[in-house]
C-alpha cells in the first residue's frame, strides 16, 4: 500500500468513531494549550522585566548589602536578596566615597519602607524611599511641580516630601499640594514637589510612592543608620566594568575586608551592573516558565496515556476488521501503519486545536496583565513555541501509538476472524 492509502484508511477509522476520537483529542488539547499559555506568560513577564530594568538606564550599577552567591547567578537568590535588604553593612558614607570616583556621574543612596501618609481626613498606605538629591535622576524620575529633595535636606534631616502623581491625586485631588503638610507616623512633612507620572516598574507603581530625605527616613521613620541600596551611574556604558571594580575596591577598603584574590563571597556587599541584574531576573522568569510548563506538561502525559488506552480499545473493537483485512492480503506493516497514523493524526489535530486555544488563552492572560499588573505588558506568542507544540504532538502520537499499532499488526487473521 502507498502512504496515501494508509492515511486515507486512518482518516476513515477516525471518522467512524467520532466520540472515541474526541476523547482522545481532549487530553492533547488541554496539555498543548496549557503549555502554550505558560510559555506565552513567561515570555511576557521576561520581556516586561528586562524592559523595566533597562528603563533605569543602561549604565547604572547597583550596590546592595550581603555577599554575592552562586545561587544568584542561577536566578535562585531573589528571596535572599529581599532578606539581605535588612543587613546593615552599607552606610551613607559608602555612597559618598563611591561618588569620588571620576568614572561615576551620580550616586544615590536609598532606604525603603511602608507607612501611612495622612492629610487631614485622607490616609493612604504607601511605599516610600528615603534618598538623596540624585535619587530622582538615577530612577529616571522628573519633577512636574515644585522642587526635588536636595543634599542639604539630607544633611539637615529636613521634614520635606515629594509625592508621586497618583499619591498627590489621592490626597489632594485637584488642589495644589505645594507647601501643605502631611504626616507619616508622628512626623509632619512639608510637600515640596510632585513627580511626573512614571507608571509601574518592577511591579511597583512608582506614581504611588513618596520620596523623603535619606537621613529623615533613617532617624525618624525607620530607626536605622544603614542603607539598603546604592545606585551609581557611570559617565558612560564602556566604563561600567572598570567602575564596578573600583567600587568593590573602595568598599573593601572602607569595610576593612582583606580580599586580595577578589572572592565575591568574602565581601559583605554585592555589586551588580544593569546587565547582570537583567540576566538574573531573566533567569528567574525562565525558571518559573519551565516549572509551570512542566506542570502543564502532565496534561500532555495524561493525554498520551489516554491515546494509548483508547487505541487499545479500538484494536479490541476492530479485531474482526483487522482479521478481514489480513485475510484479503494486508500485511503486518499495513495494519501497523494504519493504527500508527491514526494516533499521529489525532495528536496533530489535538495540537492544532491546542495551539488555537492556547493563543486565545495567552491573549486573554496578556490583557489581564495589562489591566492589573502593567500597561506595558506585551503579548508574546512565538513561532518557536508553535513548532515545539506540533513536534511534541507528533512525538506523543508516535510513542503512545506504537504499542497499540504493534498489537493490532501481530493479531492472527484466524483468531481475529473468530473473535466475537
Amino acid at each position: 500500500m502507498k502512504f496515501t492509502d494508509y492515511f486515507k484508511t486512518a482518516i476513515i477509522g477516525i471518522k467512524t468513531n467520532k466520540s472515541r476520537a474526541f476523547l482522545t483529542l481532549l487530553g492533547i488539547v488541554i496539555g498543548i494549550s496549557s503549555v502554550m499559555t505558560m510559555i506565552s506568560i513567561g515570555g511576557g513577564a521576561q520581556n516586561l522585566i528586562i524592559s523595566q530594568v533597562a528603563s533605569f538606564g543602561s549604565n547604572n550599577i547597583f550596590i546592595e548589602p550581603g555577599p554575592w552567591s552562586k545561587s544568584m547567578e542561577k536566578g535562585q537568590g531573589i528571596q535572599s536578596i529581599m532578606e539581605e535588604m535588612q543587613i546593615k553593612t552599607l552606610k551613607y558614607e559608602d555612597a559618598l566615597a563611591i561618588a569620588q570616583d571620576p568614572l561615576i556621574d551620580k550616586v544615590a543612596a536609598f532606604v525603603m519602607g511602608t507607612e501611612r501618609v495622612i492629610y487631614k481626613d485622607e490616609s493612604k498606605k504607601v511605599s516610600f524611599f528615603g534618598t538623596t538629591e540624585a535619587g530622582a535622576d538615577v530612577m529616571d524620575a522628573h519633577i512636574e511641580m515644585g522642587l526635588n529633595i536636595t543634599d542639604w535636606d539630607v544633611k539637615s534631616m529636613a521634614r520635606k516630601i515629594v509625592l508621586g502623581s497618583k499619591l498627590k491625586e489621592d490626597l489632594f485631588e485637584d488642589d495644589n499640594p505645594i507647601g501643605k503638610t502631611v504626616r507619616i507616623k508622628k512626623t509632619n512633612f512639608t510637600v515640596i514637589g510632585v513627580l511626573a507620572p512614571q507608571g509601574t516598574q518592577m511591579f511597583m507603581n512608582l506614581d504611588e510612592v513618596a520620596y523623603i530625605p535619606l537621613t529623615t527616613a533613617q532617624k525618624l521613620i525607620l530607626g536605622r543608620d544603614s542603607i539598603q541600596q546604592i545606585i551609581a551611574r557611570t559617565i558612560s556604558e564602556d566604563k561600567i566594568d572598570e567602575a564596578v571594580n573600583n567600587i568593590r575596591l573602595t568598599i573593601r577598603e572602607r569595610h576593612n575586608i582583606d580580599n586580595p584574590e577578589g572572592d565575591l563571597a568574602k565581601d559583605d556587599f554585592k555589586v551588580m551592573s544593569q546587565k547582570q541584574t537583567a540576566q538574573i531576573l531573566s533567569t528567574v522568569t525562565n525558571t518559573i516558565t519551565v516549572f509551570l510548563s512542566a506542570v502543564a506538561s502532565i496534561a500532555l502525559l495524561v493525554g498520551g496515556i489516554g491515546i494509548m488506552n483508547i487505541m487499545l480499545v479500538s484494536v479490541t473493537e476492530r479485531t474482526r476488521e483487522i482479521g478481514l483485512r489480513k485475510a484479503v492480503g494486508a500485511q503486518e506493516k499495513d495494519i501497523l501503519w494504519q493504527f500508527l497514523i491514526e494516533a499521529v493524526v489525532l495528536t496533530l489535530l489535538g495540537g492544532a486545536i491546542g495551539i488555537f486555544l492556547g493563543f486565545i488563552a495567552s491573549f486573554a492572560a496578556s490583557q489581564l496583565a495589562v489591566a492589573f499588573l502593567d500597561p506595558s505588558w506585551k503579548f508574546i506568542f512565538s513561532l518557536n513555541s508553535i513548532i515545539l507544540a506540533f513536534s511534541v504532538s507528533t512525538i506523543i502520537g508516535l510513542i503512545f501509538g506504537i504499542y497499540p499499532a504493534q498489537k493490532a499488526a501481530k493479531l492472527s487473521p484466524i483468531d481475529a476472524l473468530d473473535y466475537e
